[in-house]
């Protein structure tokens, strides 16, 4: 996984053509209930209501390939909180832009939807926009799922060590990588040209 790779000059989406790079997703790998108290206190998931570790995903928003993974990380934690506690060692420039949904919501480099308004309606163009997003977003889902269902590991509740689930989920992503870049791109991209003017660049360089 080469995370520079996502300022290649066809990382372009025709929706988002400029600095909107990536995006990212968490999914769950359900493991068998442990014993300990406190740690299953650690991996039970609010939201997905099992025992289970998390592994994060990025991919380039262009072309879908992708380029970060982190993990296995605890099931309490929520999608912003493992982003913003594990992933600073990842430069993201100020001018840069990451989808998300709306757990990434408070994580200033994300992108996410618009939420509606209490006793209030969303407006048409916020709407188009949501939808808009949605479907960019949904690359990287698309690429969890080509990443779990072909293997029995993943799609299954984990009965082994905590080593070897870490190490099958590494391998599997960077295989998935391996896997994506032999194939090209599996979206339409767009291109060349700079992910950000020249003249931006050199401000924060």
């Amino acid at each position: 996984l080469d995370w520079n790779l996502r300022l290649w000059p066809w990382n372009h989406c025709e929706m988002f053509p400029e600095r909107v790079l990536t995006t990212f997703d968490c999914w769950p790998q359900e493991v068998a209930q442990p014993k300990n108290r406190w740690l299953h206190l650690l991996l039970k998931s609010g939201k997905y209501k099992v025992d289970c570790v998390k592994g994060e995903l990025g991919i380039m928003l262009g072309p879908g390939w992708p380029i970060h993974y982190s993990g296995p990380h605890l099931g309490v934690r929520n999608d912003s909180r493992i982003w913003n506690e594990g992933n600073r060692r990842f430069k993201f420039y100020p001018w840069e832009y990451a989808l998300g949904d709306k757990a990434y919501v408070g994580c200033p480099e994300f992108l996410c939807e618009i939420k509606k308004p209490k006793g209030g309606s969303l407006s048409e163009e916020d709407k188009y926009y949501n939808k808009t997003l949605q479907h960019y977003r949904g690359r990287v889902e698309h690429l969890i799922g080509d990443l779990q269902k072909p293997r029995k590991a993943l799609n299954s509740k984990w009965k082994g060590s905590f080593e070897l689930l870490a190490a099958i989920m590494k391998l599997s992503v960077h295989m998935l990588g391996l896997q994506e870049r032999m194939k090209g791109p599996r979206y339409d991209v767009f291109g060349p040209w700079p992910v950000c003017p020249d003249s931006v660049v050199q401000l924060y360089q």
